[in-house]
């Protein structure tokens, strides 16, 4: 390896522009190459970034460029296919989320990286914001009690005209519905937080837009703690919420646009409440940083130090499972195992 990391983008368009700046703002790392299917695409890409190499081919890229690690920013269906290649290669893969969107293919890229002993790290950037940290800390420390509900709430709008805009999106082959795309980053944050899911039962369908998945679903989740927890996630409401809240027998913490909102018992109690008051706590900030920033610095710093990244490849499958549960249990109205959807 070059002593500066040398780093290409696979997927030249949306969030591929976000890996680019991150890439930028992150010292001992430089963005020499990029690859898409699209020759236009990637030339835009090469001049809005200042890469000076475009290609087709991922492996290509790697061969030619002569690349260390690179990130893999292409329709989700996919991932499966350029990271294997890009492994094969001898590429470390930060791949965006979901892996991919069946549990096939995450087994196969999975395979693929520790098969050609390189890094598959996956981003799930909620890790690294200091208000979940926080809220982990606060739950594996026993600040609030016992945890017993878990709630999070992803509301968001996306116009018909969002799905129109490329032929993948809502598609159950290439993207997934409300809760593989939109909804698995506050799920995954929740299920870190409170250290994974046995079981799903769930209820989704496209109830406001004309697409394959769901628009917009519900989930109530066993937590391997004993905890239970809900998920409701939508793309068709205007003027929602994104927070998550968490209540144990001693307290409750919320996080949202505010950071951290901690509420402990004081101890005064009656037959019908318990008193409570406010703590004011700081976040806990990740060394690497937030956001993609953040990721990607954690990243190149893991194929430096020969290291885990901080969502290694094997763990950022977990969010995957429980929406392939929820998937399963909409369609039969059980609750599903999320170790019954597993190397399937």
């Amino acid at each position: 390896m070059t002593e500066t990391l040398r780093y290409g983008i696979v997927g030249c368009a949306g969030i591929g522009n976000t890996h680019a700046e991150a890439v930028a703002a992150v010292d001992g790392v430089d963005l020499v190459a990029c690859a898409d299917l699209e020759p236009e695409a990637a030339a835009g890409f090469a001049d809005d970034h200042g890469v000076p190499e475009t290609f087709e081919d991922p492996a290509e890229m790697v061969a030619e460029a002569d690349i260390d690690a690179a990130s893999v920013c292409t329709p989700s269906g996919t991932h499966a296919d350029v990271t294997a290649d890009l492994a094969g290669a001898g590429a470390a893969v930060l791949c965006e989320k979901p892996l991919d969107v069946t549990a096939e293919r995450v087994d196969r890229m999975v395979e693929a990286c520790e098969a050609a002993g390189v890094t598959l790290a996956g981003v799930f950037q909620r890790r690294f914001d200091p208000a979940v940290r926080r809220a982990k800390r606060a739950v594996e420390a026993g600040e609030i009690g016992q945890p017993v509900l878990a709630e999070t709430q992803l509301e968001w709008f996306r116009p018909q005209a969002y799905y129109d805009s490329a032929g993948w999106r809502g598609t159950r082959e290439m993207d997934g519905g409300a809760f593989m795309n939109q909804g698995i980053h506050a799920l995954d944050a929740l299920q870190w937080v409170m250290g994974g899911v046995e079981s799903v039962q769930a209820e989704a369908g496209a109830l406001a837009r004309d697409l394959e998945c769901e628009d917009t679903g519900a989930m109530v989740l066993r937590f391997e703690s004993g905890a239970i927890g809900t998920v409701a996630v939508t793309m068709a409401t205007k003027g929602g919420t994104d927070r998550t809240e968490i209540n144990g027998t001693e307290g409750s913490l919320g996080l949202g646009d505010g950071g951290v909102e901690l509420r402990l018992g004081t101890g005064e109690e009656t037959l019908w409440g318990a008193e409570t008051e406010a703590r004011s706590v700081e976040g806990d900030r990740h060394d690497a940083g937030s956001g993609h920033e953040g990721v990607v610095r954690d990243f190149v710093g893991a194929v430096r130090e020969d290291r885990d990244p901080e969502v290694p490849g094997r763990e950022a499958r977990a969010p995957i499972d429980i929406v392939l549960a929820a998937y399963r249990s909409a369609e039969t109205g059980e609750r599903v195992r999320v170790d019954g959807v597993r190397g399937e």
